[in-house]
């Protein structure tokens, strides 16, 4: 393969699975160079999304688990890096192949379990300056994503204070940023996230939620029927603003609303107490019109309750959805001949926590290339600003 083109050899290469491309990079310094660089692994990340591979599940539970999306038979168990006395480990998020992981005491690391590469963040503190008297935090949230125009990975947390003398909440909102490696504080988000460890959910380059428009208290209704209920807020990662995304005609408006990612779209599932779950697509993001009704699941179709569904991921060949239910049971659903079928994981829990994630070579780290430009820029913008206040400093003594 020595006499073909480099740009050949790497569409070749781009197609196979991260584990192998890892045995790659001993095969010569070109290869090695090639595998390495960033350009190879968006072409990757790009051919795994186009063509439904490289698809996997993290299993959480007291240890993490893996199992390929193609097989779903054999799970095996994975060491994280931020191992202390408690092994457990919260999932806040998969993007592109990395996981965001937070233990007991906190760490937050970005980890690709494809390469083991991982990288801690640094520490976030909550802001004890609050608005409007005396206050407790009573709930931390996250999200993670992709800035597709900034090329970076943001971490988002949300925390929600609420007033020990007044019934007001408010939603303090810091993004950690790879890029730049440090935390800043944006605009509070003017809404109430309510459900204890529900993620922000990732698609089309922004951050998503259930939210409620009433501040002014606590409690969240998940049957709420008022359109002050059934709220989905979108962050977009790019600019850092919010906004509301418009859902469509549901008819009965008696349900509970859960919002979730498959494919490269944003979709969301109305849930039916007792009667059934229908799953809405949004084809073009940000068209109301251009929401469509994949799929219904009834009740009884399925194993146990049913209160909640949530869609992971198309198969290889895009017939059928795995189908979270009720955070316990996984099960195939056939768009063509709308069949169920359940799904069984040997070697794991009964019950476990699930995350979809890709097998890439997305890396945890800024090139060198781009950690010397983005010195470059700082240096610049603080020489410019050196002069501005010597020349500033030269009028006054004019003056």
């Amino acid at each position: 393969m020595s006499s073909l083109p480099l740009d050949i050899i790497a569409d070749v290469l781009s197609r196979l699975p991260p584990k192998k491309l890892l045995c790659f990079r001993c095969v010569c310094k070109p290869w090695c160079h090639l595998i390495d660089s960033s350009d190879f692994m968006k072409l990757h990340l790009h051919k795994s999304i186009k063509s439904n591979t490289n698809q996997s599940l993290i299993l959480k539970h007291s240890h993490l688990y893996w199992v390929s999306l193609d097989s779903l038979d054999l799970a095996s168990e994975i060491d994280h890096p931020l191992m202390c006395y408690n092994h457990s480990v919260k999932l806040l998020g998969s993007c592109n192949g990395l996981l965001c992981i937070c233990n007991i005491v906190d760490d937050i690391a970005f980890w690709n379990p494809s390469t083991r590469k991982h990288r801690v963040l640094p520490c976030v503190s909550l802001e004890l300056r609050r608005y409007s008297g005396p206050s407790v935090c009573s709930l931390c949230l996250y999200g993670f994503g992709y800035d597709k125009v900034n090329e970076d990975y943001k971490l988002v947390r949300i925390a929600r204070f609420r007033g020990i003398e007044t019934s007001f909440v408010e939603c303090e909102v810091k993004v950690f940023s790879l890029r730049r490696n440090c935390w800043k504080r944006i605009k509070d988000m003017p809404y109430v996230c309510g459900y204890p460890g529900t993620n922000g959910v990732f698609a089309c380059g922004a951050l998503h939620w259930v939210v409620s428009r009433n501040c002014t208290s606590e409690e969240f209704n998940r049957n709420g029927s008022s359109e002050e209920f059934n709220v989905v807020v979108a962050l977009d990662l790019a600019v850092e603003d919010y906004n509301e995304v418009a859902l469509p005609e549901f008819g009965d408006r008696n349900f509970n609303l859960e919002v979730g990612a498959l494919g490269d779209c944003l979709c969301v599932v109305a849930n039916y107490s007792n009667v059934q779950s229908d799953v809405w697509v949004m084809k073009e993001y940000g068209v109301k019109d251009s929401w469509c009704k994949l799929f219904s699941v009834m009740r009884e179709q399925m194993r146990g309750l049913g209160r909640s569904l949530r869609p992971l991921g198309y198969s290889k060949g895009g017939s059928e959805v795995l189908v979270e239910q009720d955070k316990v049971n996984l099960f195939w659903y056939d768009l063509k001949t709308k069949i169920v079928t359940d799904v069984v994981i040997h070697d794991t829990p009964s019950s476990c926590e699930v995350e979809f994630c890709l097998l890439t070579l997305t890396s945890v780290n800024i090139s060198k290339r781009d950690s010397g430009k983005n010195q470059r820029i700082a240096d610049h913008e603080k020489n410019v600003k050196k002069r501005d206040d010597f020349l500033s400093e030269g009028f006054k003594l004019v003056l």
